[in-house]
């Protein structure tokens, strides 16, 4: 079964790469939660500057600005990203199955061949003694069972 063990490597490395994909993903979604929780600690800490110090204060207001679009366009990025993952992970699952489909394709075929050649060797064994048990009835002397 050339064909199929063929079959079984290539959807083997198609479920790998695919799973590479995902981790990908979700490595990039870390990415964007973290560079979120980054604009909002720095967002907070240039709170603190602003209300210690009165100068500060003027630029706050556009900076909070700026601070929240940026929160803004990564949210929209991580949710993107969370699509994605989630289409990623349906490839992995429909690479899973058809994987699983070649293996029991191939597990079947094992099967059935172990079966037939457990059968040829019974009925080697059958043959062989039912030869003896003829030798045995043909020599002289030795009364028909």
């Amino acid at each position: 079964m050339r064909g199929v063990d063929g079959l079984i490597r290539l959807w083997k490395w198609r479920l790998d790469e695919r799973r590479r994909i995902v981790v990908d993903l979700e490595i990039l979604r870390a990415g964007i939660e973290r560079q979120m929780a980054g604009l909002d600690a720095e967002l907070e800490h240039e709170r603190k500057v602003a209300t210690q110090n009165y100068t500060a204060g003027f630029g706050f207001t556009n900076y909070r600005r700026m601070n929240r679009e940026r929160h803004a366009n990564a949210e929209v990025a991580r949710d993107e990203t969370i699509d994605r993952i989630a289409a990623a992970q349906e490839e992995v699952n429909a690479a899973f199955r058809e994987l699983k489909k070649y293996e029991l394709v191939l597990e079947n075929w094992e099967r059935r061949e172990r079966l037939k050649q457990e059968k040829r060797e019974q009925d080697e064994m059958d043959e062989a003694g039912l030869q003896g048990f003829r030798r045995r009835q043909e020599q002289p002397g030795n009364p028909p069972e």
